[in-house]
């Protein structure tokens, strides 16, 4: 059985490591690949050779493949896998370390507290190995945070034992006796912009805020901005492509009456989505927002079809549907709101927070959108209520992706008062969601930041804090659940605006553009090199 999972790494020290519980392996014949612990004693586990699939100056993705476990007569595996994981250290043959014995700890309990996958419960998680469910072996990738230009030292390690009454019995620990030798990369932190060579070139339909943005196919689309005046008489969507450094309109408009059009909106990707006669295509999500009433807030949802008749010419792409007010349609439950937050996971599109209109109250309710689920009343999918957003009441948040983990921060309470803590939400039985209080935002609290993922680093940066509009960039390491500043932005200091994080000829780039100080309007981009 092949299982992906991301594990946060233990720091090891390099004493050996002992434990109460006597192993219970029998000596074999064994390769350089194979599972040994401290104490010398051979393991019926083999794995190969780690491979370093991606290293910056902050941060290494390892994967390994166990791949052999030998089982007895009665199918039964000699050594059932409880723990796996990583351990690094700056020194050769790093150990887990740190505590007299393995039995005597909750490594279940620790591994939820330090890392992005949350268990809960104390029966044994699906992702952990034992003789029920194991067959051939497993590929797991590991992620942890560095410091640049260091070299490190990383072995995985598999902790054995079997389950009791659903509670772990830890009796052993070993390695694999490959050792993999690294050093993490020197960062460049650079804007690039303005009339520096390789600039963006500025978002074509003038100055700009208030928009949102989302990613596809590698893209940035931006839509729902607004100048100066009022907004348009229908939606029309931008693209980004990083590559040739252009701008485009590859998709059909959508016709609406001016006093209905919005803007302070949100968007969501979801991929796969049944668009009629059992067709997948994957498709755009954008809503709420706020009307050129200024008063009234929309409550409607619009989805586009992102593959529907690409052999057309551009400008000729896609198809509209009201999600949310067409025939047998279920209607958005919750309160119009502009300035609210959105994202998908594993084909489920979230949204929350913001204000409403006319009675500007500020709330914390959050949603899910599951298209999949259709039937009389929901004809293009089913809207749930979640529980309340815990950080309480928030507008003007940002948010970011990192692999099924989304990451919350900054905003303003219903109090008026400015936000930076940091939260993290993961989905869990049912669509719902998890969430979990981490490292706060360092920079002064704000609102209308911009908010992007390079890899697997959150950014956050721009804003409008309590007295200035801000240009400081920071950048968040969940590995380590730390926060560093970088470059400022270069660009004018702005809020409102928009971002994305891209990758570019096989390297990450981030993007900040359009928004407005509370004057002046702005069209330009501007990148950032990690």
């Amino acid at each position: 059985m092949k299982k992906l999972l991301y594990l946060v790494l233990f720091m090891g020290a390099l004493a050996s490591c002992k434990f109460d519980e006597k192993p219970y392996s029998i000596i074999r014949e064994f390769d350089s690949g194979t599972y040994i612990t401290p104490d010398g004693i051979v393991k019926y586990i083999s794995g190969s050779p780690d491979s370093l699939l991606e290293v910056t100056d902050n941060y290494a993705l390892i994967q390994e493949n166990i791949t052999y476990v030998k089982k007895n007569k009665n199918g039964m595996l000699a050594d059932s896998i409880l723990i796996y994981g990583h351990v690094y250290s700056r020194s050769p043959h790093p150990e887990v370390c740190g505590y007299d014995s393995v039995s005597k700890i909750d490594l279940m309990a620790r591994l939820a507290e330090n890392s992005n996958i949350f268990f809960n419960g104390s029966v044994a998680p699906e992702n952990f190995i034992s003789s029920e469910n194991l067959d051939r072996g497993v590929t797991f990738k590991s992620g942890f945070g560095l410091q640049y230009e260091q070299t490190y030292y990383v072995r995985s390690f598999v902790v054995t034992g079997k389950f009791v009454n659903g509670e772990p019995e830890y009796q052993d620990i070993a390695y694999n006796q490959n050792e993999l030798v690294f050093t993490a990369d020197k960062p460049v932190d650079l804007w690039v912009g303005g009339d520096m060579e390789e600039a963006p070139v500025s978002y074509p339909d003038n100055e700009y805020r208030g928009a949102t943005a989302f990613t596809y196919n590698n893209y940035m689309f931006v839509t729902q901005g607004h100048d100066e005046g009022l907004m348009g008489t229908s939606i029309v969507i931008d693209r980004y492509d990083p590559v040739n450094n252009t701008w485009d309109s590859p998709y059909r408009s959508y016709s609406i009456e001016q006093n209905k059009n919005f803007t302070n909106a949100v968007s969501f990707v979801i991929k796969d989505v049944d668009v009629g006669n059992k067709i997948y295509h994957d498709c755009v999500f954008i809503g709420l927002g706020i009307t050129n009433d200024e008063n009234e807030a929309n409550v409607e949802f619009f989805r586009l079809d992102l593959e529907k008749d690409t052999d057309q010419p551009i400008g000729e792409w896609g198809e509209w549907v009201n999600v949310t007010s067409a025939f047998d349609a279920e209607a958005f439950p919750g309160i119009g709101v502009e300035d609210a937050i959105a994202f998908s996971i594993n084909g489920i599109g979230y949204i929350g927070l913001g204000t409403t209109g006319f009675s500007n109250d500020v709330i914390a309710s959050f949603f899910k959108f599951d298209p999949s689920d259709r039937g009389f009343g929901h004809a293009y999918g089913k809207w749930t209520q979640l529980a309340d957003f815990p950080g309480g009441p928030r507008t003007k948040a940002v948010c970011f992706n990192i692999g099924d983990n989304v990451y919350v921060s900054c905003g303003m309470n219903d109090n008026g008062i400015y936000k930076n803590d940091l939260w993290v939400c993961t989905q869990t039985t049912g669509d719902n969601l998890i969430w979990r209080q981490r490292a706060p935002f360092p920079g002064t609290p704000r609102i209308d930041a911009v908010a992007f993922a390079l890899g697997e680093n959150g950014y956050i940066g721009t804003g409008k804090d309590i007295d200035s509009v801000r240009t400081d960039f920071w950048r968040y390491n969940p590995f380590l659940n730390k926060w560093d500043e970088r470059a400022s932005y270069e660009g004018a200091a702005r809020y409102e605006a928009v971002g994305a994080g891209l990758e570019v000829n096989n390297d990450f780039r981030g993007f900040i553009g359009t928004g407005w100080n509370g004057a002046e309007y702005f069209s330009d981009f501007w990148h950032y090199r990690p």
